[in-house]
């Protein structure tokens, strides 16, 4: 990784050459192509991102560049901005790219040596090319990004909302027309913004006004990274802080996660449960498998039924199958408990005898539908 200190500071990421260079073979074919290519991008690019990182500076922001596998990405951090200051930052990327486009016509009206020619040429094109395509309205390109923008500003978070089904369908379109003409890599790449934008879409059915507030987001992001620094305590306090002011919203449904994460690691597993059982619905996966963990231990049957597919799908596991066969077995259902308890077994080293003893397995132990699943 390579760091440049400054007033803007940029840092490019190995992945970023390995990704020029692959692009810069596939369009040249040679080795020489391919190095004149990657010069090109890795310019092209910084420039790009240099039209935002600059406006960003003229808002009183603090600004950083990041060169990326998949390009360039512009952060800052500083006052609250408005609608028309993110705007701004956000469309001067793309012109940028246009100057640099005008600026790669006027050099081709002289007198060039053949390979300044096909230079400037291949800068012409590409920053045509790359600033026309980073207008299209599909999210993470600078035209979804404007096209966010402007809704939210008209219709807060249903606004957002809508930018993230409109980006998806649309991507959705253009994946398809490139991979008609044969651009399959542009296609692909049009296919996962689709992908991305729909994921993001049916995750925003929770969001609320409270989600978009810079204060919020902020705050979100020092806990995380308290949380990634082993600072429990501090984690705790500032997801708690989450929860309260996004109450309702994605963020507080992120918080509590994590919040519950850490109450179930200190051994307060009761309390984790009991944060956890509202929220059964909208569990990230890793989650809604502790929550399974935690409705067997407080024989919460119906709920372990409830989810028993999916958590058994994302991690499979002896403990989780025998929870099921118990909770199946508990609510009457013995073809189901005694399929479960037969994955269970599968796994190896399972004591059936002591097993088939518990309070759950009573009402089922004779019935036939059991029995038929049980190893002789």
């Amino acid at each position: 990784m390579i760091q440049i200190p400054g007033k803007i500071p940029v840092i490019i990421h190995p992945f970023f050459w390995i990704f020029s260079g692959i692009l810069g073979w596939l369009v040249s074919g040679t080795l020489m192509g391919m190095l004149i290519w990657v010069g090109i991008i890795f310019f092209s690019v910084l420039f790009h991102e240099f039209g935002h990182a600059l406006t960003a500076l003229v808002f009183n922001q603090e600004a950083r560049i990041q060169l990326i596998a998949l390009g360039g990405v512009t952060s800052f951090e500083g006052p609250k901005l408005k609608f028309w200051q993110q705007f701004l930052i956000t469309l001067n990327g793309p012109l940028f790219g246009f100057l640099l486009f005008l600026g790669a016509t006027v050099l081709l009206q002289f007198q060039l040596t053949p390979m300044a020619y096909k230079i400037f040429k291949a800068t012409q094109v590409a920053n045509l090319f790359w600033s026309i395509i980073n207008l299209l309205p599909v999210l993470p390109l600078d035209g979804g990004q404007l096209l966010r923008i402007v809704l939210e500003a008209c219709f807060g978070v249903k606004g957002f909302k809508a930018a993230l089904l409109v980006g998806a369908l649309l991507a959705i379109a253009i994946s398809l027309y490139f991979f008609l003409v044969g651009a399959y890599l542009v296609g692909a790449f049009f296919f996962l913004f689709a992908y991305q934008s729909f994921d993001s879409w049916r995750r925003s059915r929770l969001a609320t006004k409270s989600d978009r507030e810079e204060e919020n987001k902020h705050l979100m992001v020092q806990a995380e990274q308290a949380f990634q620094e082993g600072n429990k305590e501090e984690a705790k306090k500032l997801f708690e802080e989450v929860r309260n002011k996004a109450s309702g919203g994605m963020l507080a449904l992120a918080a509590t996660q994590y919040l519950a994460f850490l109450i179930y690691k200190e051994g307060k597993r009761k309390e984790a449960y009991e944060m956890l059982l509202p929220y059964k619905e909208q569990l990230s996966d890793d989650i809604l498998i502790l929550l399974h963990e935690l409705a067997a231990e407080e024989k919460n049957y119906p709920l372990v039924i409830e989810i028993s597919q999916k958590c058994y799908q994302t991690a499979p596991s002896q403990k989780m199958a025998l929870n099921n066969s118990r909770a199946y077995a508990h609510e009457g259902q013995p073809k189901f408990a005694g399929g479960w308890l037969q994955t269970a077994w599968q796994f190896g080293g399972l004591n059936l005898p002591v097993i088939l003893e518990e309070e759950e397995f009573k009402a089922v132990v004779q019935d036939p539908e059991f029995q038929e699943f049980i190893p002789k």
